[in-house]
Formats: structure tokens, sequence, C-alpha cells
């Protein structure tokens, strides 16, 4: 049983997510510095609200727009995943959401899809909070955007288990793969979301 179930709080737990990952996790995208500390609600100070957070009176640049073809060379998009694949879910969702702010009104595919990566992000961090009700809700929507992207690259607008056995790839990801993923590591309540991971790679583009 989650601690939100046993108290109606959630778990203050400050869980050891070094940047160098877990031995199976993928390497870096992107060669930056972590922050000096991940941030989860109610152990560290916010980063930039609180007064002693690390990014406090420092002014967050927008990200550049780079279309989805172009995913590859898109520093934010990739350091969104490098954050996720540390387990840095606030780090990845707020990365994630300032690009989302920049694609707004230029690219629908993408800005769904971001809006996926952003409630997985969120899901895993309420999860390992013991925020199941809200990890629950995040996870039927962020895998309903995501399968929307995928459907919108199948023939006819068909429903991805409609179509055929082609992944439908979009920025580097297979998109389905990734929905039935967070479903299974994301659908009951745990204390540690281990083992996934965001693997972009070069092949069909949708």
């Amino acid at each position: 049983m989650s601690a939100e179930n046993q108290s109606g709080k959630p778990r203050k737990l400050a869980i050891e997510r070094p940047p160098q990952g877990a031995p199976d996790a993928p390497a870096l995208f992107v060669d930056e510095a972590f922050p000096p500390y991940r941030f989860v609600p109610g152990v560290t100070p916010h980063p930039f609200a609180h007064a002693d957070g690390w990014g406090y009176g420092l002014e967050r640049p927008k990200p550049p727009f780079l279309p989805p073809e172009r995913w590859a060379e898109d520093q934010a998009f990739l350091r969104g995943c490098d954050f996720f694949n540390r387990g840095w879910w606030w780090e990845a969702h707020e990365t994630w959401e300032d690009l989302w702010h920049v694609v707004e009104g230029r690219h629908s595919r993408l800005w769904l899809l971001l809006k996926g990566l952003i409630q997985l992000a969120a899901c895993a961090l309420q999860r390992e909070r013991g925020v199941d009700k809200g990890a629950a809700r995040l996870l039927g929507t962020a895998t309903e955007y995501i399968e929307q992207v995928a459907a919108d690259d199948q023939p006819g607008g068909a429903e991805p288990a409609q179509s055929s056995s082609k992944p439908a790839r979009f920025c580097g990801l297979d998109l389905l793969a990734l929905s039935s993923e967070a479903r299974e590591r994301l659908g009951v309540p745990v204390a540690r979301v281990d083992g996934f991971y965001l693997r972009p790679a070069a092949g069909e583009v949708s």
C-alpha cells in the first residue's frame, strides 16, 4: 500500500539518483553537467522559487525551435531524455515543458508528443512520492497523447492497434512500444521507478 493510501500525504523520500545513472542506462545525449541536486517536492528546495534553490534569480532561456526531423540536433529534447533516463523526473518535465511552449503553434505532432512525455515524467515522480491516484490520471493522459501521435502516422488515421507492424517512429522513438512500456512500468504503485529509458535512435522517420 502506498504512503498516500496510508496517510493521505505524499512520501518525502530522497531516492539517490546520480547523474551517471544505473549500469544499464543509456549514455548521456548532451554533454552538460547536471544541476547540483535533484528536485523532489518537500525534500529539496525548489530550484527557481526558493531562495536556497540552485537557480534562484536566474533567467531560463527559451530553447530554439527545431522541426522533429532534426530531433538529433535538439539539445532541449535530448536533455529531457537524459534527465528522464537518470530518474530526474522534475527536471525532465521542466526541460520538455520549456520546449513545449516554444513548439506550440508550430508543429502539432511534436507539441502533442512533448505533452505526453511531460506527463510521463510527472507520473513517474508521483509514483515515487506515493501519489498514486494522480499518477494513474497522468499515465492515462500521457499514453493517450503518445498513441494519438502514433495514430496520426497511420494511413487514414487508423488506430495503432489496427495498423501494420511497422513501428510508428517519431523523434527517434517507437511510440507504441513507449506507450506499452509506460503502462507496464507506471501502471501500478511502486516505491521506485527503475529501468524505464528513452532510447531515441535514427531510423525510419514518421
